[in-house]
């Protein structure tokens, strides 16, 4: 019973069991199917992909930028999702910094191409500005947000202009301009914005900057002039004189013309020209147009013209004369036209001069002026020229004594008011040549000077000249630079401008671009001995001191009593370890100006060079009469007192250096040797920890602080003095060797702690 009962149970389960295989088989028979299709349709969709693969490939195959652009977008959806997304405030540096990358990945595919060619805006690209310039709107930004350069900033702008997003393209312009004032083409762009918008006042603002930079510009004079159309402004009749020295003509009819071709038609022959039966006045405002444009031979043709129309037509003869002497180089026949000129009333007097001085004849030249003078005390314009006369022939105080001669009505004219100016900034250098600091008091006398000029004539060009160089002697650079642009727009083609602008950048430390503009001012300046000494400043400021000694030198060859030079070729002549050269410009300047204080500093400073420690303490007390709290004459009296063994007489003038100019690094320096010398440490370290305060890179002093720590066994205090002189002087291998020293006894007393086993 109980095994049949078991055979029941047994059968059932087996039963079970082979109905539950059967269904398996079913399910793997249908899975098995079904990964059938679905490999039919993989190898289906493999294929589509394939084709489209291909398909994509021969799209980008031929516009290979296309898939450049890929990066574009992926750096756009990046910046969408992290200003948008993710919440991050706009004030953010990060998404200014988001923005800014975004930007670049798009100008990466505009570059720019040569002037006269189109900009070319790849297939795709304009699309993708639209979408950038979606994103900056929504985040509110603005461009000075994007963080690029002038250039990037106008490239971008172009992008902006070409989807006519004109609300960005004149703040990328904009900025463009307030990075690189002169950025001449991110201006143009704006203008046609402003043009085409109506924006008259922005347009006027524009062109302004824009004629700071073309100042002779045609179609820029010409369209400011029918904005200013009926308005009082000084710049209208700027522009006029400027149309007029350039043979341009000022109908505001010529507009809509083609602008370009008007400079030509003001050099127009007369062969059948414009002037072929015009009148005397006709040829001589053709000749004085030529001239301007430097068409010396055409003027002087025309200007015959003029004579054989007027015999006794005055103006035409003096401009006669001025061709013949700049053209033909004859002097006796452009004497005969000024005096022909000169019978026929016409005012020549400073003409004569010109001529006489430009042919070298300076003394005929002073005496035709002060002839006239004589006769005609009030000629204010004449009276300025034989003042400058004279400050050329180096004779200040013969130029000042002719202003001083100058009746009160004169000094309604801008001339005299510039020549005094220039003669106070005369006197202000004269004073930095013998104490190595401007005169401010001159500075300021001229600075009124230039500035009341400019009241009465805003167009004068030479007191925007003189009143930039006087604030370049109150260190108001930027002030300095603004008047510049202002002269240069003026009196493009003065041969000073080159040389004040060199001489601005030199003193803001950009020592590239004054050299760039000393260079430029060679061409135009041949014998000025200010060209040769600004190069050499600036090969000195380069560690080139043979270079700095030549230049030196040139300049000195012109003027043998130029102080600043002397001085400077005796500093460079030092470095360069030529004590003699050094000692002879020294000795020569202090013998030429006893009270020269720097020349008695820096040749005191040779002989201590020389280890003649005597003749140095002379010298130095001979400074000492002139300055008694000269900081730096105290500090090598002291140091003189040391090497000669006379410590005890040393510590009263480094005391009072250090009184008068506490933040004299070298003045502790010397105080805390004095103090080694005196067995004092303490004191000698604490001055030279005050050396240190004062000028962080005194690296002797650093060097003296760990040498007494090192010596007094501190050894923690005194590894950490190494490594300060190890932080100004990396390879300093005293410092490396005492620091390991330091290390070792440190390393020696902790294992002397460990306990030992």
């Amino acid at each position: 019973m109980v095994v049949m009962t078991l055979y029941g149970i047994l059968s059932i389960t087996l039963f079970v069991l082979w109905i539950k295989h059967k269904s398996v088989l079913r399910q793997r028979q249908k899975l098995a199917s079904k990964i059938g299709s679905m490999k039919g349709s993989l190898v289906h969709t493999s294929e589509k992909l394939d084709l489209l693969s291909r398909g994509v490939d021969t799209i980008l195959s031929d516009a290979p930028e296309v898939h450049e652009l890929l990066g574009v977008h992926k750096s756009l959806e990046a910046a969408e999702s992290l200003l948008f997304n993710q919440g991050i405030p706009v004030s953010n540096s990060e998404s200014c910094a988001i923005a800014s990358h975004a930007a670049k990945s798009l100008l990466e595919h505009y570059e720019e191409g040569h002037p006269e060619e189109e900009r070319v805006i790849i297939q795709g690209l304009k699309p993708l500005s639209k979408r950038l310039a979606a994103i900056l709107t929504e985040a509110e930004m603005k461009a000075e947000d994007v963080e690029l350069s002038a250039n990037e900033h106008r490239r971008l702008g172009e992008l902006f202009h070409s989807i006519e997003r004109f609300d960005w393209a004149a703040d990328c312009y904009h900025r463009a301009n307030d990075l690189d004032p002169e950025d001449e083409e991110a201006l143009r762009s704006l203008s046609d914005i402003q043009r085409k918008s109506g924006d008259l006042e922005s347009l006027d603002k524009t062109l302004e900057r824009l004629l700071a930079i073309v100042p002779d510009d045609v179609e820029l004079l010409n369209e400011q002039l029918v904005l200013l159309d009926g308005i009082e402004d000084e710049r209208g009749l700027r522009n006029l004189k400027r149309l007029e020295g350039l043979g341009a003509p000022t109908s505001l009819s010529v507009i809509d013309g083609d602008l370009s071709q008007i400079a030509q038609r003001a050099r127009e022959s007369g062969n059948g020209g414009p002037y072929s039966s015009g009148t005397a006045s006709d040829w001589v405002e053709k000749a004085t147009k030529q001239m301007m444009l430097g068409e010396f031979k055409p003027a002087l043709e025309s200007v015959e013209s003029a004579i054989k129309k007027d015999q006794n037509f005055g103006h035409a003869w003096a401009l006669k004369a001025r061709l013949v002497a700049a053209e033909a180089g004859s002097m006796k026949d452009a004497m005969k036209c000024l005096r022909r000129a000169n019978a026929l009333g016409e005012y020549t007097v400073i003409l004569e001069s010109e001529i006489l001085e430009n042919d070298g004849r300076i003394d005929a030249s002073i005496e035709v002026l002060e002839e006239h003078l004589y006769n005609s005390p009030g000629d204010s314009e004449a009276r300025g020229k034989l003042s400058q006369l004279w400050l050329s022939s180096g004779s200040p105080d013969s130029a000042r004594q002719i202003l001083e001669k100058a009746p009160e009505e004169g000094w309604n004219s801008s001339t005299l008011h510039i020549m005094k100016g220039r003669l106070n900034l005369v006197d202000a250098d004269f004073h930095r040549d013998e104490t190595g600091k401007v005169d401010q008091i001159p500075v300021i006398d001229a600075l009124v000077s230039f500035d009341r000029a400019i009241e009465i004539d805003r167009e004068s060009g030479l007191a925007w000249l003189g009143r930039a160089r006087a604030l370049r002697y109150q260190g108001a650079f930027d002030e300095a630079e603004v008047a510049l642009v202002r002269a240069r727009r003026l009196i493009p083609d003065h041969p000073s401008i080159s040389l004040e602008e060199a001489q601005l950048f030199l003193e803001i430390g950009d020592l590239e671009q004054a050299n760039a503009l000393t260079l430029e001012a060679t061409t135009t300046l041949k014998d000025n001995q200010t060209v040769p000494f600004i190069r050499g400043i600036i090969a000195a400021k380069h560690g080139r001191f043979r270079e700095a000694i030549k230049l030196f030198s040139d300049t000195l060859s012109f003027d043998p009593t130029h102080a600043r030079a002397r001085l400077n070729r005796s500093s460079a002549a030092l470095l360069c370890d030529d004590l003699a050269m050094a000692l002879d410009d020294a000795t020569q300047l202090v013998e030429e100006r006893p009270k020269h204080e720097l020349g008695r500093l820096r040749r005191s400073e040779i002989l201590m060079n020389q280890g003649d420690w005597e003749s140095a303490e002379s010298e130095l007390r001979e400074l000492l009469k002139l300055s008694h709290n000269h900081s730096m004459g105290l500090v090598h009296l002291g140091t003189c007192m040391i090497a000669m063994g006379k410590s005890e007489q040393a510590e009263k003038p480094l005391n009072k250096a250090i009184e008068t100019n506490p933040k004299l690094s070298e003045a502790w320096y010397q105080r805390g040797l004095l103090y080694v010398d005196f067995g004092r440490s303490e004191k000698a370290i604490s001055d030279f920890e005050a050396a240190v305060r004062t000028d962080p890179l005194h690296l002797d002093a650093r060097l003296r602080i760990a040498a007494i720590l090192h010596e007094g066994r501190d050894v923690e205090k005194a590894a950490a003095a190494w490594r300060q002189v190890l932080d100004v002087d990396s390879q300093n291998r005293l410092a490396r060797r005492r620091l390991e020293e330091c290390r070792e006894q440190i390393n020696s007393k902790r294992e002397a702690l460990v306990p030992k086993d």
